[in-house]
Parts: C-alpha cells; sequence; structure tokens
C-alpha cells in the first residue's frame, strides 16, 4: 500500500499545482531557498525537513482529493452516537472526505490553500485559519488515527516532498490540457486514471 498510495497521490498533487501557479511558484521558491542551485546535490533528511510549505502543499491537496474518503472503526462498548444508543461491536464509517470539506472545523474549506497547514503548530500562525488550529488533530487524517495510524506515514511524506523536490527543481510541468477534468476511479481508494502532462526543462 505505501508505494501505490503515494504514487497515486502524487499524480493528484501535479494536477493541483497545474491549476494553481502561484502554489508552484511558492513552491519553487521554498526548494530553491532550502536546496540551492546545484542540481547535482543530494537531497538529505535536514533538507526535507525544512520543506514546510511542500508538506502543506501535500496536505491540502489531500483533504481536497483524499485517497481513501472513510475510515472504519468498531466500538469496544455501547455508547450514544447521533442521538442513538449503539451496542458493543457495531461497525461505523467515518465520513473523512466530508469532515475535511466542513465549516465547522475548516476556514473557508472549498479553496485551496496550502497555507492553512503552513507551520501550523507555532505561535506565530496565521490567525486567518483559527478553526484549523484548533481542530485539525481529529478533522484531518492523512494515515488515520489512533492505535492503528499509519506505520508509514513519515516514510510516506519524505518519499513525496522528496520526489516533488526532485521533479520540480529541474522540470516545468504543465497541464496539457487545463479545462479538462481530472480523470480517476473511486473504490476502496480513489485512484488517478489518467493525467496528461507536458513537461521540460526548467529555465534559471
Amino acid at each position: 500500500g505505501g508505494t501505490d498510495t503515494t504514487a497515486n497521490l502524487l499524480c493528484f498533487v501535479v494536477y493541483y499545482l497545474g491549476h494553481y501557479p502561484e502554489v508552484k511558484q511558492r513552491l519553487r521558491q521554498e526548494l530553491d531557498e532550502v536546496l540551492g542551485n546545484d542540481l547535482t546535490k543530494p537531497i538529505n533528511y535536514n533538507n526535507i525537513e525544512k520543506l514546510y510549505y511542500c508538506d502543506a502543499v501535500i496536505k491540502e491537496v489531500y483533504r481536497h482529493s483524499p485517497i481513501t474518503f472513510f475510515i472504519g472503526r468498531i466500538n469496544v462498548e455501547k455508547d450514544e452516537v447521533g442521538g442513538f444508543n449503539w451496542p458493543e461491536g457495531t461497525s461505523f464509517h467515518i465520513l473523512y472526505s466530508e469532515i475535511m470539506m466542513s465549516k465547522d472545523y475548516w476556514t473557508n474549506p472549498e479553496k485551496f490553500d496550502p497555507y492553512r497547514f503552513y507551520k501550523i503548530d507555532e505561535n506565530h500562525n496565521n490567525n486567518n485559519y483559527l478553526l484549523e488550529k484548533q481542530h485539525i488533530k481529529n478533522s484531518f487524517t492523512i494515515f488515520g488515527g489512533g492505535i492503528r495510524i499509519c506505520p508509514g506515514r513519515k516514510l510516506a511524506m519524505i518519499e513525496l516532498k522528496s520526489l516533488l523536490a526532485l521533479i520540480y527543481r529541474k522540470y516545468d510541468i504543465e497541464l496539457a490540457d487545463i479545462n479538462s477534468p481530472l480523470k480517476y476511479e473511486s473504490g476502496l481508494f480513489t485512484t488517478c486514471k489518467e493525467l496528461i502532462v507536458k513537461i521540460k526543462s526548467r529555465k534559471f
């Protein structure tokens, strides 16, 4: 699962960067600041840890296009949920795709803005996103949560940020047809079926 979902999410990131050139430009700016202009220089873990905006871009893309729409849970004791009493052992499907677009937890949820995730744990975080700061722990679950949280979550983010750095430092990527909707298939996972892009060497 670690390779398929990571590669799949990368396609969605490329798609959104194609639609938001200002976000792509800010991403490149960070890559240049952190990694420099020497394209032959290897990327190390310390570099990856400093790519805060890149991290925010990945998370905002996932919020808009989650790879999975729901997560399953079973209660270990009887409880009341939504005004109903549920016996022990009831299976619940939590629709996280709706939670991640809810106005109760997100400021202007329909807006694509990576800054809602940018250094969100720091005190000087932009006050425009106070909802995110208050609720993000339970309203954003890119890797699940609790004792069953994805054990490979850190590796997945390292892979994604490394791939984006390696690609966007060297190449300019544009969508072949900006008006063409993303072709995807939804099942247990949401899978990108086709993404046609134009790639050319980046000019410095």
